[in-house]
């Protein structure tokens, strides 16, 4: 599919199973699969913000220029549950999207949705839902664009479902089991006119999954840094890992604990990162003099900590246990009683 025709033909795909009754917010990115004649490509990411917990989808021109957006499409896999179930099909339900530019519009495609209209389930869709996100019907002026600089498309907000949020794959079993059975092309795509002026026509981009194409969430551990201070982070290349908060989470909403408090010979540290960097955690008297270091500077991933540490010649007094890092200062008063 290489003209406009294509993805009119893709629309009216998803406009025929709508009318069937199937239809009940780290960095991902994707790269397009080919170039038009005048070798402008474009790149679709995905990139999550902890301080809001939403997710944001982007395209990246290769070329300065003015831009309309025609059409386009963005396909979105997240783990099942992503979304709570819509009431009637049992399947996710919509992603809550906040259009940025463009009016966007989702359709999800799950297996509790095929069954419960009596279809057959997909393998390749065990425990995933694909949203299918469609800019339609109409056209919006994005303006001036610098290449290389993401524009924002649409966002939507992150859930405490532990899983893996990542663009669909151009060629993936899923895509073309959906394709298959069902006669809609999940795919990433974009209808671009640039510049925006009479007689040039709007080119159409084409993209599928790069290196870098997942956004993790997982519920964060208690980990012993002591075990731990040689081991480097298991992130894989391109996945950015995200804590998932939960209710039998220890410290709740505190990021630095002590205990017991007051303390005599031993103490427990328990503290959490929000973000992964250099951060370490010294005990320290009313004048701000280190008086012992109970967790050495160094590379934290985001997650929970513990460990016990005994104290060396502590006298008896008030202190504070100092966690200081790239991007967390937190103080908490102890006491030391002998």
């Amino acid at each position: 599919m290489k003209t406009a025709t294509c993805l009119t033909a893709a629309l009216r795909n998803i406009s025929l199973i709508l009318s069937t009754g199937l239809l009940g917010a780290s960095v991902t990115l994707a790269q397009c699969t080919e170039k038009n004649s005048k070798e402008q490509t474009v790149d679709f990411r995905l990139t999550y913000d902890k301080a809001t917990q939403r997710i944001t989808a982007w395209y990246v021109p290769s070329i300065s220029s003015t831009h309309r957006l025609v059409t386009g499409q963005f396909s979105i896999v997240t783990p099942n549950g992503f979304t709570a179930p819509e009431a009637g099909s049992g399947c996710d339900s919509k992603l809550e999207i906040t259009n940025i530019n463009g009016s966007w519009q989702d359709f999800v495609f799950d297996n509790e949705l095929f069954m419960s209209k009596a279809l057959s389930p997909i393998a390749s869709m065990e425990g995933v839902a694909v949203h299918q996100v469609g800019m339609a019907p109409q056209a919006t002026d994005v303006g001036a664009v610098t290449a290389g600089v993401p524009v924002a498309l649409f966002s939507f907000p992150s859930t405490e479902k532990e899983g893996v949020v990542r663009i669909a794959d151009t060629g993936e079993k899923i895509q073309k089991d959906i394709l298959s059975k069902f006669g809609s092309n999940i795919s990433n795509e974009l209808s671009i006119q640039s510049p925006v002026k009479a007689f040039v026509r709007a080119e159409q981009r084409y993209c599928k999954n790069d290196v870098q194409r997942k956004i993790e969430f997982t519920k964060p551990v208690l980990i012993d840094p002591t075990a731990v201070a040689t081991t480097k982070p298991k992130d894989a290349l391109g996945v950015q890992t995200v804590g998932v908060a939960s209710a039998d989470d220890l410290l709740g909403a505190e990021q630095l604990m002590v205990t017991p408090n007051p303390a005599t010979v031993e103490v427990t540290v328990r503290y959490q990162l929000l973000s992964a960097g250099n951060a370490g955690i010294d005990l320290v008297d009313a004048q701000g003099r280190t008086i012992q270091t109970l967790v050495p500077r160094k590379h934290h991933a985001i997650g929970k900590y513990q460990l016990k540490v005994t104290l060396q010649d502590v006298a008896a007094g008030m202190y504070f246990c100092s966690l200081k890092g790239e991007n967390v200062q937190k103080a908490v008063k102890v006491i030391i009683a002998k």
